[in-house]
């Protein structure tokens, strides 16, 4: 009979060994999920960064772009603006040299007229003089404004071309403005886009992490969960094991009352002595 009850008792103790180290594997893996969920939520703090700085990044090269463009237009205005003064100073100071010229010419035929009438006064009469004279300023008169309509039809036809060159620089700018404007729209279009992807795909990933996250969550309650139940039935075993123990011990102690003096049989005093023991140093055999 104590090779039964001994028998009884080894059974709870291998099964609560047996828990126990199923519990201790629970354990392990709550402690596993629990550092993969913290690394998962380091590793989608580290994706919103990321997004960020990939955002601000992608803003600071579009504005970078954009001022350099801006200024590179700029210069080329200017650039432009400082030829087109350049020409214009040498047409005026092209046209100031001929009116100096012509003047010069001027001055110098008046001279030689004066001089001839001069002279025609010494050696003629007073009427030849005044014909000749008469005669001479109607020609001067012709002289100058002939040169001054042949001026102003070079100073039309210049202005002329001038406008022309003008509208035509002027287009052409707008064409290429327009072509400029155009360009930038379809990059900023294409900025837009490649951003929108990757809030996306951001997006993409951080749902995916949290999904992730949820799902081992889950599994984590189910493990607690788990673990609460086996740790109520190791409890449950403990008490049945202390139960059956206490049992044991009862069953001895009736041997021992029962079984006579006389009878005793030798050799086997020190069995019964071992049986008869007291309550505590069975108890710290069995190691509970």
């Amino acid at each position: 009979m104590a090779k039964k009850g001994r028998t009884k008792g080894e059974k709870p103790e291998a099964l609560i060994s047996a828990l126990q180290a199923a519990n201790e594997d629970l354990r392990s893996k709550l402690t596993d999920i629990q550092i993969e969920l913290h690394q998962e939520k380091c590793k989608v703090s580290k994706l919103e960064r990321d997004k960020v700085q990939e955002v601000k990044r992608v803003r600071e090269q579009e504005q970078h772009r954009h001022t350099a463009m801006l200024t590179e237009q700029r210069a080329k205005w200017h650039e432009e603006k400082q030829k087109e003064q350049q020409a214009l100073r040498e047409n005026l100071t092209r046209q100031h040299e001929q009116e100096l010229a012509r003047h010069a010419k001027i001055k110098d035929q008046e001279n030689q007229r004066l001089k001839a009438a001069l002279n025609a006064i010494r050696d003629g009469s007073g009427e030849k003089v005044r014909t000749a004279l008469t005669l001479e300023a109607r020609e001067e008169a012709r002289r100058f404004f002939d040169q001054e309509r042949v001026k102003l039809l070079q100073e039309i036809v210049e202005l002329k071309n001038t406008k022309k060159q003008t509208d035509e620089a002027l287009s052409n700018m707008i064409q290429a403005d327009k072509m400029k404007a155009g360009d930038l729209r379809v990059e900023h279009q294409q900025h837009q886009e490649e951003i929108s992807k990757i809030k996306w795909d951001c997006e993409r990933d951080v749902r995916r992490l949290v999904d992730e996250i949820k799902s081992k969550n889950r599994t984590i309650f189910s493990l607690e969960k788990e673990l609460e139940s086996t740790a109520g039935y190791l409890q449950k075993l403990q008490l049945q094991k202390d139960a059956l123990d206490e049992q044991l011990f009862l069953v001895k102690e009736a041997e021992c009352g029962l079984g006579s003096p006389k009878r005793e049989i030798p050799g086997r005093a020190g069995d019964g002595a071992e049986h008869c023991g007291s309550p505590v140093n069975y108890r710290d055999s069995t190691g509970f």
